[in-house]
């Protein structure tokens, strides 16, 4: 059951065909725990997931708001994995 404001925001923009990860999670809706989201989103849709490299999901952060990585200028971003979930169609 989505309760807070937040995750309503957050169910509403993965309803919209977009696909979220913790990262957006935390700087776009201010959603601390994640995975009690998502969890809560399996009991009225099929979520999908996959893996996707840091830097692609900065990238798509960067679209939206200004994110940099700081003073770490040796961190392997593109060799990161994290992960993303949406809302499948089908």
């Amino acid at each position: 059951m989505i309760s807070t404001g937040n995750w309503k925001a957050c169910k509403e923009y993965m309803e919209a065909g977009n696909r979220l990860s913790v990262a957006e999670g935390i700087l776009y809706f201010g959603i601390s725990n994640f995975y009690p989201f998502i969890k809560s989103l399996k009991k009225q849709y099929i979520i999908k997931k996959t893996p996707v490299s840091m830097a692609r999901i900065l990238t798509r952060i960067n679209n939206n708001d200004r994110c940099k990585v700081g003073r770490m200028p040796n961190l392997p971003i593109s060799d990161i994995n994290m992960t993303e979930w949406w809302i499948s169609r089908w």
